[in-house]
């Protein structure tokens, strides 16, 4: 009765006639793929010779792999490297937006320091000026007149403002004080007839003279004697 072959002798009977360099080949491909000695497929791979072909075509996949994947790889790195690109583009245009906006508050605040203080100044003065063009003529006027008027000392001209600062002084008081002591008797020109009906001379700077003048009052009614 024939003994019943094992998984080794089935092996070394399809290894038959292989070189020891195919041998070891095979031993390692068990080895590293895990398959086991006694599996029906690598046993009809080895009896069929597919698994030399398959071991001879192994550089060729494994570097057409590497190929592939090296490919990938670049493609993949390059595609990284430009989305890191794009994102720092991204973020140096919001670092440069974020410092021109800063920029531009801050010249802000620093024209609004500068000009502020001249704008207060000028109205200010424009406040000054305009209240003293306002108030300057009625204290002006105040002031020619004893009192104030409705008359604006601004549209007057400089004969009208002569005859009022007269008016104001001494002798033009003294001038509406002898007009409202004889009033009447110098308009109706009594005083000339009083002067003719008394033969009054008048003599002034070695001249006489018996008309042409008038004889008035220069005191108030309560000082006459």
């Amino acid at each position: 009765m024939n003994k019943p072959q094992t998984p080794d002798d089935l092996l070394a009977e399809a290894l038959r006639g292989k070189s020891e360099d195919f041998k070891r080949r095979v031993l390692d491909f068990v080895s590293k793929t895990g398959l086991s000695q006694d599996d029906p497929l690598f046993l009809v791979l080895v009896a069929t010779g597919q698994l030399e072909v398959m071991l001879s075509d192994a550089p060729q996949t494994l570097q057409l792999l590497f190929q592939t994947w090296n490919q990938d790889l670049a493609h993949n790195l390059e595609q990284v490297e430009q989305v890191a690109i794009a994102r720092q583009k991204v973020a140096i245009n919001r670092a440069a937006q974020e410092l021109i906006h800063e920029s531009l508050l801050r010249e802000g605040r620093n024209i609004i320091n500068s000009v502020f203080p001249a704008t207060v100044v000028f109205f200010f003065i424009f406040a000054i000026g305009f209240i003293a063009g306002v108030s300057i003529p009625p204290w002006l006027n105040g002031v020619l007149s004893g009192g104030y008027t409705k008359i604006q000392a601004n549209t007057l001209t400089w004969d009208e403002l002569s005859a009022m600062k007269w008016a104001a002084s001494s002798e033009g008081k003294f001038a509406r004080d002898l007009m409202n002591w004889n009033r009447g008797y110098l308009e109706n020109r009594e005083c000339i007839k009083d002067v003719q009906r008394l033969g009054v001379v008048l003599s002034q700077y070695n001249r006489k003279a018996k008309s042409g003048f008038c004889l008035v009052w220069v005191t108030p009614p309560d000082k006459r004697k």
